[in-house]
């Protein structure tokens, strides 16, 4: 379990590496998912670890939309095989 401050420590990292894949020509759109992967699990161990209270201040301090939250958990889902989210 993981506390708020260690959570919003690993998203804001893991955003800081997205956008920077995200503004370099070099990257490839497979290391932007892997990312955005990432993220999505990030998201669910929050909602796991937090209160309600808590996780709609973390996302507001990431800058975080709700549909950003929902599409970077389907990014998880999506690249997850049978059995991983258990």
């Amino acid at each position: 379990m993981k506390t708020f401050d260690e959570l919003k420590a690993l998203l804001s990292r893991t955003l800081a590496q997205l956008r920077q894949l995200e503004a370099s020509r070099l990257t490839t759109v497979e290391k932007r998912h892997v990312k955005e992967q990432e993220l999505g699990r990030l998201c669910y161990e929050a909602e796991e670890d937090l209160g309600t209270l808590e996780l709609s201040v973390l996302k507001r301090s990431l800058g975080i939309s709700e549909s950003q939250w929902r599409t970077y958990k389907a990014n998880f889902i999506a690249g997850s095989s049978p059995g991983e989210l258990t």
